[in-house]
């Protein structure tokens, strides 16, 4: 009957609170929490072993692979040296403006050379000299040297047609 008495007084009946921290509702027993770490660990422990047949798989597509890089690279060989015939692989006139000529590894004297041009190129060397900010000699010079190169590039490995490339200079004077 005491206990009807507490019960009509309001006052709930509590259990006595275990010892240490409560459980989490979703925590995994010792014998879960193995389980898993047995799961992770599995891929570790196969076997490295390699069978015949595997290694001769892989050694076919291991030359697949070699004859697709060398296509590639012998592609890729043919593509620039077209380029380079054609001209495309040049850089644009912007790209030449905006960085120095090479140094001049013959340090050859400065020359004076008097140039007649037409209206049209006029304003157009006066525009590159504004659009860049360089001076009229630094415009003239690195166009010059860019178209240059550019013929020396498309001459390739032809040494007789680079020496008469060369040698018009002193024919033509």
């Amino acid at each position: 009957m005491a206990r009807d008495d507490d019960i009509s007084l309001g006052q709930p009946v509590t259990q006595k609170r275990g010892r240490g921290r409560p459980r989490k509702p979703d925590a995994l027993t010792n014998a879960q929490r193995q389980a898993a770490y047995r799961a992770r660990h599995q891929a570790d422990r196969q076997s490295v072993t390699v069978t015949k047949k595997e290694h001769d798989a892989l050694e076919r597509e291991c030359e697949q692979l070699r004859e697709a890089l060398a296509q590639a690279q012998r592609a890729l060989a043919a593509a620039e040296r077209l380029r380079a015939r054609e001209g495309r692989g040049e850089p644009s006139a912007a790209a030449v403006l905006t960085r120095p000529v090479p140094p001049d590894e013959a340090q050859s004297d400065d020359r004076r050379v008097a140039v007649t041009m037409n209206g049209r190129e006029v304003f157009s060397l006066a525009r590159l000299e504004a659009h860049f900010g360089l001076a009229r000699r630094a415009v003239l010079e690195r166009l010059i040297w860019w178209a240059d190169r550019s013929v020396v590039q498309s001459l390739g490995d032809d040494d007789a047609a680079f020496n008469r490339y060369l040698n018009r200079v002193t024919e033509n004077r």
